[in-house]
């Protein structure tokens, strides 16, 4: 059974811990790379037709004030950046166990 429209299941606590630990490392965020972490450290959305799943998490993510989505500066017009809001920061304790997994493999590669 789906999950009403505006929740945040595990898959986005996922990647709110993945923007998280990026902006940590000073990295940016955005959805082919979010994309690849999902598969790299929690073997989700394995598929490469898949990919659209996580561009429909952060749509979702951004509408309900947890991420901001921002325009990517210089040549990369088409791709967009995400950052934690406030909002989104809050809810660490519900995605601190998924930031943790992430940077324990971080550290480990």
């Amino acid at each position: 059974m789906p999950k009403p429209r505006g929740t945040t299941g595990a898959t986005k606590m996922k990647i709110m811990a993945i923007v998280c630990h990026n902006g940590e490392c000073g990295r940016a965020s955005y959805g082919y790379g979010i994309w690849q972490d999902l598969k790299e450290n929690f073997h989700t959305y394995l598929g490469d037709d898949e990919v659209r799943n996580v561009y429909h998490h952060l749509k979702e993510l951004s509408l309900l004030g947890m991420l901001a989505r921002e325009e990517s500066p210089g040549d990369d017009a088409n791709r967009y950046h995400y950052r934690l809001t406030e909002k989104g920061q809050e809810l660490k304790h519900r995605y601190e166990p998924y930031l943790d997994i992430v940077r324990k493999n971080a550290s480990s590669a």
